[in-house]
């Protein structure tokens, strides 16, 4: 497996490209700095979740496309071998399942919320919807001015087209799955 700061830095260069959007026109459309966008194409810079849902965002693809090396057809996801996100400021690490694909409008992840901590999501696209399913634990969710608590067995599903946070209320790391569904247009 390739380093994920150069993966992600030939993947936002190549989606730019074919998206035929300059730097200045892609700061505009994800809300990230052009500068901040030419030190990640550069391999210069290893970016937030957050960073990375805005410029998906932005590119309008999927949070996977910036992430994903070549890969076969038919393939056994070992989670050891899935492109990891660390967003230590905020106790996260979000693990890459299964990627969005055009005949199938939805990623799968895998995240891990630190004891304690809270993660802010930036909105995804208009008409996306968030699926999370907890298998232990609790996790609290903040969405459209509401918390939900989940519980073991627990599932969510949101508009995820607005703020939201996760907020791990335990003492221990806790992991949960996310889908994202990508509206068609």
């Amino acid at each position: 497996m390739q380093n994920l700061t150069q993966t992600i830095s030939k993947n936002l260069a190549k989606l730019r490209l074919q998206n035929r959007l300059s730097l200045d026109k892609l700061s505009e459309r994800s809300g990230v700095s052009k500068a901040m966008l030419s030190q990640i194409e550069r391999g210069e810079s290893n970016p937030t979740v957050n960073t990375l849902w805005k410029i998906a965002t932005g590119l309008r693809v999927s949070f996977y496309d910036l992430l994903q090396e070549d890969r076969q057809e038919i393939e056994l996801v070992r989670h050891a071998s899935c492109p990891l996100i660390n967003d230590t400021a905020n106790g996260l690490s979000l693990f890459s399942l299964f990627p969005f694909k055009s005949d199938k409008p939805f990623e799968v992840f895998t995240a891990k919320l630190q004891p304690q901590c809270t993660h802010f999501a930036s909105p995804h696209a208009v008409g996306s919807e968030e699926y999370v399913l907890l298998s232990k634990g609790a996790l609290y969710i903040h969405v459209n001015n509401t918390d939900y608590k989940l519980q073991g067995g627990d599932a969510l599903r949101f508009p995820a087209g607005q703020p939201h946070h996760y907020h791990n209320p335990g003492l221990h790391e806790l992991s949960f799955h996310c889908m994202l569904y990508h509206a068609c247009s």
